[in-house]
């Protein structure tokens, strides 16, 4: 598969028509949240981080050991490699769309989540490389959002390109770098991957649905059960849950595309503040700095008036007043293949 480094950014191409959300699968029942309005959190000052003019930006990772900051342009087709300190950015083209990724222990380079499957990008040789493909090479569906968990198998969900109301699954790579489980079904469009602090719950939301789902969660296994709904979205916030993360405390960070906020939302699944965010389309937070007090968030351009949002597409710094943690890395039982089997 070949890339090229490029210098611009293809325009954004015109938004589909969002399809008709389908009635969602059914799960355990879950008390219900009194509907309290989310206080504001602390006004925290938020500035342009780095001009990046993503058409769907998301998938950030910061890696303190190299000081750099990765993200995809899911649209755009491209990986990108921010080095903090000089502002010097590396741009991989892709001939697919990379829905997210995460780092592969010992710095070979990353994992992707990529249309097809997963695969691996090589840092020094600048090389892409399918590792599995568990649906099949063009059917339609590509890889959304993904994350590791805590024992370094890479998670990810599956969406039809033409149809998010089309119910898809969540794979999970496992660490021989070539079998891809199926672990999750009927989400149509993943976001919101994580784990509780204690891994003992995965989260995750269904955009198209506009709610978060969770289970109780096996941490050596690898095994989700008895889904129950975390909390419905819909009557609360504008937009649908995007990209999310978590802080040290359990609190939910999620990012609401088309409602421009930053939403925190507690264990027991009340919105306790929200965000008010410089863009319509905020994609996903990943924590930052020193001692991980801070955040970087993604957002997206595509289908956006540029003359109301002008910085879409950019990424934000904020402290947020909580701290998190790195995202886990993928770990490998040995040297991943240069080609499938």
């Amino acid at each position: 598969m070949l890339f090229m480094v490029f210098a611009e950014m293809a325009e954004a191409a015109e938004v589909a028509k969002v399809p008709e959300a389908p009635e969602a699968p059914e799960v355990a029942e879950v008390t219900k949240v009194a509907e309290v309005a989310p206080t504001k959190c602390c006004d925290p000052k938020i500035t342009t981080f780095y001009e990046a003019g993503a058409v769907v930006g998301k998938g950030g990772i910061w890696d303190p050991e190299t000081e750099n900051y990765y993200y995809t342009d899911i649209t755009g087709m491209t990986i990108h490699i921010l080095h903090v300190p000089t502002q010097k950015r590396k741009d991989y083209k892709l001939d697919t769309q990379v829905g997210s990724m995460a780092l592969i222990e010992g710095g070979e380079g990353l994992v992707l989540a990529f249309e097809d499957g997963f695969a691996k990008w090589n840092f020094s040789e600048e090389k892409f490389t399918v590792l599995a493909t568990p649906y099949g090479v063009n059917s339609g569906w590509r890889m959304n959002d993904g994350a590791c968990d805590s024992k370094g198998r890479f998670w990810a969900g599956r969406l039809f390109k033409t149809d998010e109301s089309k119910p898809g699954e969540i794979y999970r790579l496992e660490t021989d770098g070539k079998t891809a489980t199926k672990v999750i079904d009927d989400i149509c469009c993943t976001n919101g991957l994580l784990w509780s602090p204690d891994n003992k719950l995965l989260y995750c939301g269904d955009s198209t649905l506009k709610k978060i789902f969770v289970w109780d969660y096996d941490e050596e296994s690898g095994t989700p059960s008895n889904r129950r709904l975390f909390l419905d979205t819909a009557s609360l916030f504008d937009g649908v849950p995007d990209g999310a993360n978590i802080d040290k405390e359990g609190y939910l960070w999620v990012c609401f595309f088309d409602g421009n906020k930053l939403v925190r939302i507690s264990p027991d699944a009340k919105p306790v503040c929200t965000i008010d965010m410089p863009v319509k389309r905020p994609t996903q937070p990943a924590w930052y700095g020193e001692n991980l007090d801070e955040f970087l968030v993604t957002s997206a351009s595509l289908g956006v008036d540029m003359n109301e949002w002008p910085l879409s597409g950019h990424i934000f710094h904020l402290k947020p007043g909580a701290q998190g943690q790195l995202k886990a890395k993928y770990h490998c039982e040995k040297t991943l293949p240069e080609k499938l089997p």
